[in-house]
């Protein structure tokens, strides 16, 4: 492999191992690099471009010809978003890779390899076996952590927590984006004009994705919820009325599919659920303290009118409100 100084050594350490244990020649074609096994050791092909300095696009579906052991390693921390056939999946837990399997139910209506991200948090080197015969197939997007360092002092406060996100549970519309992006990879070198471009559209598409997803999708479920919570709470203290699920998304910088998977796994209770629960919760609490009449409770709590209050209350406690003090008085 002549020209590779135009790639950083952090990612040619990342692929030249199984290169050369497989006998793999690789040529440029542009800003595609192919190659096809030769030598006697493997059948099969790899090609890989870096679509920024930072990243890494690899795609690779080789056979080896005799059992042989398999070395990789890594010079210091990444990431990576990858496709693999059940081959490559024990080679993984083989070697002791840290993946994380995608896969929701609306993932897995979906023919294809198994889906997996994880984070490699600094230098290692690891060791698998290869057994002839078996495919080796795979399709990675594997990124260093500068590529968010840049993304980050590009946009601020949006990217900084996405890198560890790899390592982590993804949400439904996060699984989908990341199986989209894979897919978009075609296992044939991609050497026409303009391929190297939308190489790099298709990572920078994910991570956007990733982003709009929940900052990152590094907040886990529970955090999510506990935040979500919070504002909920806020808002009926201060004004009576608990935020819209578009006013949450908007503040939490998460789409509404998974904020809403999020709380309802957390708490069980749907967005809408607990608002209501807390602002009855309020309600009781202004009732019970007697410095109110009902028409002032309705109008702290932001409701247009007292019967409206009325109805909600009702609804919620089986109760009208003045029924509901008489008995408080009676207690």
């Amino acid at each position: 492999m002549t020209g590779a100084g135009s790639i950083s050594r952090e990612l040619v350490a990342l692929f030249e191992p199984q290169v050369e244990q497989l006998g793999i020649r690789l040529e440029r074609r542009g800003g595609i690099w192919t190659g096809f096994a030769a030598g006697g050791k493997a059948q099969g092909s790899m090609w890989l471009c870096t679509p920024s300095p930072h990243c890494l696009v690899l795609c690779h579906d080789v056979i080896p010809l005799e059992d042989m052991p398999l070395f990789e390693g890594s010079l210091g921390p990444y990431a990576c978003a990858c496709t693999m056939g059940f081959d490559a999946v024990e080679c993984s837990r083989d070697c002791g890779l840290p993946v994380r399997f995608v896969g929701t139910e609306s993932c897995r209506q979906r023919p294809g390899d198994e889906v997996a991200t994880f984070v490699e948090q600094g230098p290692r080197s690891l060791s698998s076996r290869l057994v002839a015969g078996r495919v080796y197939r795979s399709r990675s997007i594997i990124m260093l952590p500068e590529l968010f360092d840049e993304l980050e002092r590009r946009y601020s406060g949006e990217f900084s927590k996405l890198f560890p996100a790899f390592g982590k549970r993804w949400g439904t519309s996060s699984e989908l984006a990341i199986r989209d992006a894979l897919d978009a990879i075609p296992t044939h070198p991609p050497t026409h004009p303009g391929s190297e471009l939308g190489l790099l559209s298709t990572v920078t598409s994910l991570l956007a994705s990733l982003v709009t997803d929940g900052t990152g999708a590094c907040q886990d479920t529970e955090d999510l919820a506990r935040r979500a919570e919070r504002l909920i709470a806020s808002a009926i203290e201060v004004n009576g009325v608990p935020p819209s699920v578009d006013d949450l998304t908007n503040a939490l910088y998460i789409s509404r599919s998974r904020l809403c998977d999020a709380f309802k796994r957390s708490t069980g209770h749907s967005i809408g659920a607990y608002a209501r629960k807390l602002r009855m919760a309020r309600a009781c609490r202004l009732l019970e303290g007697g410095g109110l009449s009902i028409a002032e409770v309705a109008a702290t709590l932001g409701y247009p009118s007292p019967s409206a209050f009325c109805h909600a209350f009702a609804s919620a406690m089986g109760l009208s409100p003045r029924k509901w003090v008489e008995l408080q008085q009676r207690r």
